[in-house]
C-alpha cells in the first residue's frame, strides 16, 4: 500500500475509533457467526477486536507496525488475544495455524487485496472444517470512486462477485445481505462527484447518529444495495 492510501487508510481507523454504534453495528451483523476460536484479518487500531474478547482464543493478523503497536498493548490485557505482525498470506504460510479456527473475520479488508481469490483460499486454509469466512466489503461497484482510489481498494462487491467468489473458492455461500442503505449514496456523492480525498468527521459522526435508526428499518426491510455486503461462507 502506497504512503498516500495508508495515509488515507490511517485517517478512516481514527475515525472509526469514535463510531461506536457504527462498529457495534458490524459486530451485531457477525455475533451469531461467530465461534470460539477467532481469527481476525487486517485487525487495524482493534475497533472490531474488543467485541470478540469474550471467545477463547482471539488472533489478530496485522501487517502494519503502527497498527499492532496498539493491539499489542491490548494483548498485555487480554491474555487469550495474540497478534501476528505479518500478512494474512504469511500467517497462513504456517503450518500450526492450518485448521485451527472456528471463524476468520475479514472487515473491510478484502477490497484491499489485488488477488481476492487467493486471499479467501488463504482464509479458508486457517478453518476447521464447518468453520465460517464472515466477510465485509464496500458495496455497489457503481458507486467507486475516487475516495475508493484513495484508500487503496481495487474493487466494490456485488453480491453475484461475492456468489462467484465462493463457489471457486469451494465454499458455501450461506448469507449474503447489503448493509446501510442509506450509506451507498453519500459515498457516490463524495466519490464520483466531489472526490473527497478522506470522509470528514462531520460525516463520520452524522452516520453514527443514524445507526441506531437505520439498522433497525434494515431488519425489518433488508436493503437492494448498500454501502457494504455482509457475507457468511461455510467451509464443508
Amino acid at each position: 500500500m502506497d504512503n498516500d492510501s495508508l495515509h488515507a487508510l490511517s485517517h478512516s481507523l481514527d475515525l472509526l475509533k469514535d463510531t461506536y454504534n457504527y462498529n457495534h453495528w458490524i459486530y451485531s451483523l457477525l455475533r451469531e457467526h461467530l465461534g470460539e476460536t477467532i481469527c481476525e484479518v487486517g485487525a487495524g487500531t482493534g475497533n472490531l477486536t474488543q467485541f470478540f474478547l469474550p471467545a477463547r482464543s482471539v488472533l489478530c493478523i496485522e501487517p502494519e507496525s503502527q497498527y499492532g503497536d496498539v493491539l499489542r498493548r491490548l494483548a498485555q490485557v487480554h491474555l487469550n488475544l495474540q497478534v501476528f505482525a505479518g500478512g494474512l498470506e504469511d500467517c497462513a504460510a504456517q503450518g500450526g495455524r492450518a485448521a485451527a479456527f472456528d471463524t476468520v473475520v475479514c472487515v473491510n479488508v478484502l477490497e484491499h487485496i489485488a488477488d481476492d481469490a487467493q486471499a479467501l483460499e488463504q482464509m479458508k486454509s486457517l478453518l476447521r472444517p464447518g468453520g465460517r469466512v464472515l466477510l465485509y466489503v464496500p458495496a455497489g461497484p457503481w458507486a467507486y470512486g475516487h475516495l475508493d482510489r484513495q484508500l487503496g481498494h481495487f474493487r466494490r462487491y456485488s453480491k453475484q462477485r461475492m456468489r462467484r467468489l465462493a463457489a471457486a473458492g469451494g465454499l458455501e455461500l450461506e448469507r449474503d445481505v447489503y448493509v446501510n442503505f442509506a450509506g451507498v449514496f453519500g459515498w457516490f456523492l463524495h466519490s464520483r462527484i466531489l472526490k473527497r480525498d478522506v470522509v470528514s468527521p462531520q460525516s463520520a459522526r452524522f452516520v453514527d447518529r443514524l445507526v441506531p435508526y437505520l439498522s433497525a428499518m434494515e431488519r425489518l426491510l433488508p436493503p437492494l444495495t448498500g454501502q457494504s455486503l455482509f457475507a457468511v461462507l461455510r467451509k464443508p
